[in-house]
């Protein structure tokens, strides 16, 4: 996949998540953190950072399926080192195996000065078409 084979979700529109890149395993994700995304500590939600995690990770994973083969996530653990504060957040996902029906990822989101706010890993099911039309 050479940069962004889908279009944005309603999912990633709500949360204002932009895909940058993703191809050959490896993605980046951006997202302006805002109000509207903070807790009443002003903090980042976990919620949003699992997220931008989740997406950044399947993203890297995505870019490695073919048009025919689809994938979900099966498992995902996040490890929040720092609160996240307002300004610009960047998901990075990388592909560490991939297999014919399982995938693993790992990646982590970064600040502004490059500070590593949370990290993760997971593991995707990848079916050979739709889950739908099996």
């Amino acid at each position: 996949m050479d940069a962004i084979r889908r279009n944005p979700t309603p999912f990633d529109d709500l949360l204002g998540i932009e895909p940058r890149r993703a191809a050959d395993g490896e993605s980046e994700i951006f997202l302006e953190l805002t109000a509207a995304h903070c807790n009443r500590r002003g903090v980042a939600h976990g919620g949003v950072v699992s997220a931008l995690l989740d997406v950044s990770l399947g993203s890297a994973v995505v870019s490695t399926t073919s048009e025919e083969e689809w994938c979900g996530t099966l498992e995902l653990s996040v490890q929040f080192r720092d609160p996240a504060r307002h300004g610009p957040l960047t998901g990075r996902g990388r592909v560490e195996r991939r297999g014919r029906r399982v995938a693993f990822a790992s990646g982590e989101v970064v600040d502004a000065r490059g500070r590593v706010v949370a990290a993760a890993h997971g593991v995707w099911t990848i079916w050979p078409s739709h889950p739908d039309k099996r």
